[in-house]
């Protein structure tokens, strides 16, 4: 049998003799990892003993910190080794100066939000509609400088840096995931000098 080629037969989809392209460089492949969103999809993952990513997305960093707590108590009381793994994903930005930093990224950031708002308000009907509809009641008053503050990590390659080691230290992060288009409205070529700056000088400050 090829093995770079694969059939399968579901209940809902069916693949015959097909390949994936591009395989991946590493080998062994790069580990898996999963998305934790809800607030009780953190205990579960727990549970299962997984690696996750957790996203500010919606959610500030003290809440954020409560659903890695509540994921962490769930390892341990299901008798996991160590004390599970997190790697954040979360929005950042980065320029030469701060007015810079804040500034050019300021529209698509607020209309990721706003996007996010009315996704829950469309979802409230449903389970755990109550708790949606408070976290679309916090996000339409919503400021810039607040989600600035505690959702986002944007700023001069120094601030970031700072910023990124801080959260790591304070939620006891496995590593970060750069977003770096938070809301996808960003020219190409401010959004590439944006991630260049962040491989050249923020990564090298935190030693990565």
């Amino acid at each position: 049998m090829d093995k770079e080629r694969f059939s399968y037969e579901g209940k809902y989809y069916t693949f015959k003799d097909v390949c994936l392209i591009p395989k991946p460089y590493q080998k062994p492949h790069p580990p898996l990892r999963y998305a934790a969103s809800s607030r009780g999809s953190f205990a579960a993952m727990g549970q299962l003993g997984l690696p996750i990513f957790a996203g500010l997305g919606g959610a500030a960093v003290p809440e954020l910190a409560q659903a890695i707590a509540e994921y962490r108590a769930a390892w341990r009381e299901t008798g996991h080794p160590g004390d599970g793994d997190v790697m954040l994903r979360v929005g950042i930005y980065v320029a030469e100066d701060k007015d810079r930093a804040f500034s050019e990224p300021r529209e698509s950031t607020m209309s990721y939000y706003n996007r996010i708002r009315q996704g829950l308000l469309q979802t409230s009907g449903a389970f755990g509609g109550e708790l949606r509809a408070q976290r679309a009641q916090n996000l339409a008053t919503l400021t810039y400088e607040s989600a600035l503050q505690d959702r986002l990590v944007y700023g001069t390659p120094e601030a970031v840096a700072n910023r990124v080691g801080e959260l790591r230290d304070e939620l006891g992060l496995s590593g970060v995931l750069m977003e770096p288009n938070v809301g996808g409205l960003m020219p190409p070529d401010r959004l590439e000098h944006s991630i260049r700056l962040f491989g050249q000088e923020v990564a090298l400050r935190l030693g990565s």
